[in-house]
């Protein structure tokens, strides 16, 4: 790996993110007002820092290109350069066969909140993988969808 994907790397991992209210609010119901993080698996924990740390805005003002709940998006992995496209859901909605993945999964809490052209990493079978978002397909809130 060279040092310019390195350093992208670290730059998106620090990155605050931008989430909606309604997104807020009904992911820290599911995870709970608990700031004892400890007792939370990693990945949740991760989640729940990322969520009050966030930049939160009305649905209406999210841009386009952001990663929000049930929105589609389009990946490359960047070490065989292959592509897929996945939909972000709520834990109960997710479905692996129909490329649904949860919020609560590494690869849910690595794209919620990130942008068009971001690169994030996640954990995979034998190590970590990283993967360039291409574009976001589907934003609810982009159509009008501020419920879902």
């Amino acid at each position: 790996m060279d040092t310019a994907t390195v350093y992208l790397n670290r730059m998106v991992m620090e990155k605050k993110i931008m989430v909606t209210d309604n997104d807020y609010q009904r992911l820290t119901g599911l995870i709970g007002f608990s700031t004892e993080t400890n007792k939370m698996p990693e990945v949740i924990a991760q989640l729940f820092r990322a969520l009050r740390d966030a930049e939160r805005v009305l649905p209406e003002q999210i841009p386009e290109n952001v990663v929000t709940m049930n929105s589609r998006v389009l990946l490359k992995d960047l070490s065989n350069r292959r592509e897929a496209e996945l939909t972000i859901t709520y834990p109960q909605d997710a479905d692996h066969r129909a490329r649904k993945v949860s919020v609560f999964s590494s690869i849910g809490t690595a794209l919620l909140g990130m942008q068009a052209g971001d690169i994030v990493s996640w954990k995979v079978p034998g190590g970590h993988g990283n993967f360039q978002i291409l574009k976001v397909t589907y934003q609810p809130e982009s159509v009008g969808d501020v419920w879902l």
